[in-house]
């Protein structure tokens, strides 16, 4: 039988040990700072720990929570009250649940005795008043009960001197009849120094963005109550204005990859469907529904909605930062952080400073994604209460939205295909502004003069002619140093190629000295295969060497077959990994032409990969598709038709597809086939054909002007 004894901590504080035989046994005991821990390590921020509170109520079965800062000095509260109408709770439910930390409560249940799926299940969602205040006063009553428990809690206690299990809580119970049903909280000695109008208004936020836009969740209102500021006291809800958005995207992704839902642009309603995945892909996070509402940030953009809401357009663009982001709603209530302020979790500002023009920026959108326990599994809660695991259903959440959001995208470009979504000031283009001259003219002409119109016109078109201009400037930078970095690699590299080539023919040397010929056989197929490595690093090389700045200009005089066939090459490993069949039909007499040889393996280039990438969003990766080249005699040239099995262009795009920035690709660009029209331009024609002989995209490039021989 093994004897109890007892032993002393290192503090000489007594635990239970016991001893068999030889084998010893203790226990761990909690210090008491755990409960401060949990409020102030898991819980972020205030307005978070609020969040938890209200959580709660509504895990109550409450209808309504009022949330209530009281005190003499309205800016500098002295108590924060949350009130309830929820079922309340009797004498054992408080001391057997509400005082366990992590308790198992809510994990024998999944839903409430209302039917509501529980919000909080890891039991320390209400330790987030530690985070708040130094003293909480809970009163509950349970429904049909008449009597109502009171319990004190002195955060102060619960310091790293004490174990959790040596402090002394005290509760009362008592009958008090004028006590209405359910649970108040009331916090005293608010820990933050000073809740002035931008805490005041984060908090605000953060209940408005807390239930779903989808209004999954009924019977349930939130009341914020703040003598302070009364413009943002009463039923939280959004401003009016994140209501009316100009551009609107709803819908649901299917198990299959399917999106179905429709856009409304303009009061205009269009149906969508669309086939999102790539061959037999599909969102392993399983399936979701999404709200985009989207605004467009310019003066242009934003001056109908100043007029109609009767705001400025500074304070519109201050709204649409408050609340600006993608959410994720889980059975109804927000997953933070995603779609607070500056959490781009989405890394849509990158997408939109590669593609300003067309791609949509996150300070542009308003979105919510609903997911839920039962359909997503695999989307799970951080163990610090923030944020999702990020793990592979996380990241094809991340994927698959994205290419939902292009949607939106593409029909917005068509609406406004030359306008800029956001506004941009550099100073090399400050002495182009007009608008201080134009002001002058008409305080002096009156604005409806004709001089004074004639100046109003004369800005604007100055004003879209810059706008124009610094895009072009910035992609020339950045392609200027992309070109730069080209020029060093492919100067450095021959080195190196060299050296290895020589430093191989020493090693085979030696080695034909050192090993037998059985040994020799065995090694000299790894050799060839280094040889042949090499070799083809060295052709890569010798291809992109004509494409450096330096020699892109250059005219020489070639076989255009020849530079057909490189192209081809040059895209080998890609062509034989996705299976795909090549067919290349030319004249029997060879075709030379005398031009810049970059140009042609420019526009290749782009026809090329632009029929790779469709063919596997097709077909899905490595699962084939077929590529035909055609080359004909023209009779000061020549004609290239590339034409493929992928996607094909829709009869709507065909018009945009050469145009800047316009790409119908998730993270396109939309500068290949705006590039290649413009290099060719001096020698013929790059056109978009209906007649291709596969049933996809067909492109024929059209060099005419002096090139033939």
């Amino acid at each position: 039988m093994a004897s109890e004894a007892t032993g002393q901590n290192a503090d000489g504080r007594s635990q239970g040990t016991s001893e068999r035989g030889l084998t010893k046994s203790t226990r761990m005991r909690v210090r008491a700072r755990l409960i401060n821990l949990i409020g102030e390590e898991l819980i972020s921020d205030e307005p978070v720990a609020v969040v938890e509170l209200v959580k709660n109520a509504y895990d109550a079965d409450a209808t309504k929570v009022i949330v209530r800062f009281e005190g003499a000095d309205p800016e500098n509260p002295a108590r924060l009250v949350v009130d309830d109408d929820g079922l309340g709770m009797d004498i054992n439910t408080v001391l057997g649940a509400w005082l366990e930390p992590g308790t198992v409560a809510k994990r024998r249940e999944t839903r409430s005795p209302g039917g509501r799926l529980y919000q909080g299940a890891k039991g320390i969602g209400r330790f987030a008043a530690a985070r708040l205040g130094d003293l909480l006063l809970l009163e509950t009553r349970r429904r049909g009960s008449e009597e109502t428990v009171y319990v004190l809690l002195n955060w102060g206690h619960f310091d790293e001197t004490r174990y959790l299990d040596e402090i002394d809580i005290d509760y009362e119970i008592r009958k008090a009849p004028e006590v209405s049903p359910g649970t108040r909280l009331i916090i005293e000695g608010l820990k933050k120094n000073s809740w002035n109008e931008e805490s005041y208004e984060r908090l605000h936020q953060r209940l408005t963005r807390l239930m779903s836009p989808f209004r999954d969740i009924k019977g349930f209102e939130i009341v914020l109550e703040i003598p302070a500021f009364p413009t943002l006291s009463g039923p939280v809800e959004p401003p009016e204005l994140l209501l009316k958005p100009r551009y609107l995207l709803t819908g649901y992704l299917g198990a299959d990859g399917t999106f179905d839902g429709q856009m409304v642009i303009d009061s205009k309603t269009i149906a969508v469907r669309r086939s999102l995945g790539k061959g037999e892909e599909r969102p392993i996070c399983g399936p979701f529904r999404i709200e985009i509402r989207a605004w467009d940030r310019d003066r242009e953009g934003l001056e109908p909605i100043a007029n109609r809401e009767s705001m400025a357009i500074s304070q519109i663009r201050k709204t649409l930062d408050a609340y600006c982001g993608v959410s994720i709603y889980r059975d109804g209530f927000r997953v933070h952080p995603y779609g607070e302020r500056g959490n781009d979790w989405l890394n849509l500002d990158l997408r939109s400073r590669q593609n300003p023009v067309r791609n949509l920026a996150n300070n542009q959108i308003i979105a919510a994604i609903r997911i839920s326990r039962a359909e997503n599994t695999g989307l799970r809660d951080r163990s610090t209460r923030e944020g999702l695991v990020q793990n592979a259903d996380y990241d094809a959440l991340y994927d698959w939205f994205r290419r939902i959001i292009t949607i939106l995208e593409e029909q917005r470009y068509q609406v406004r295909p030359r306008q800029k979504a956001v506004t941009r000031s550099d100073q090399l283009f400050e002495q182009f502004d007009l608008r201080p001259a134009v002001r002058e003219v008409r305080s002096i002409l009156g604005v409806t003069h004709p001089i004074a119109k004639l100046v109003s016109n004369a800005e604007r078109q100055v004003s879209e002619g810059v706008e124009k201009v610094q895009e072009v400037f910035s992609r020339l930078l950045m392609s200027a140093g992309v070109g730069h970095m080209v020029d060093i690699v492919i100067h450095e590299i021959g080195a190196p190629l060299g050296k290895i080539a020589r430093q191989l023919a020493i090693l085979e040397r030696q080695l034909v000295k050192l090993l037998t010929p059985a040994q020799l056989s065995e090694v000299i197929p790894s050799i060839s295969s280094i040889r042949g490595w090499i070799e083809q690093v060295h052709g890569l090389r010798e291809r992109l060497d004509p494409q450096t700045p330096g020699r892109r200009g250059r005219v020489t005089t070639f076989d255009v077959g020849d530079e057909i066939r490189l192209t081809f090459q040059l895209y080998s490993e890609l062509i034989k990994k996705q299976k795909i069949k090549i067919t290349f039909s030319k004249p029997r007499e060879a075709i030379r032409a005398r031009m810049p040889k970059a140009v042609l393996s420019q526009v290749l280039a782009n026809l090329v990969d632009n029929a790779l990438y469709w063919i596997v969003q097709k077909h899905g990766a490595e699962k084939g598709g077929r590529i035909s080249a055609a080359l004909r005699k023209l009779d000061h040239g020549f004609a290239i038709r590339i034409a493929d099995d992928g996607a094909g262009v829709p009869a709507k795009n065909r018009d945009t597809i050469f145009e800047p920035y316009f790409s119908t690709k998730p993270n396109g660009i939309g500068l290949g086939l705006y590039i290649g029209r413009l290099v060719i331009e001096p020698y013929g024609r790059l056109i978009y054909r209906d007649s291709g002989d596969l049933p996809g995209a067909c492109f024929e490039a059209r060099f005419e002007k002096g090139v033939g021989l």
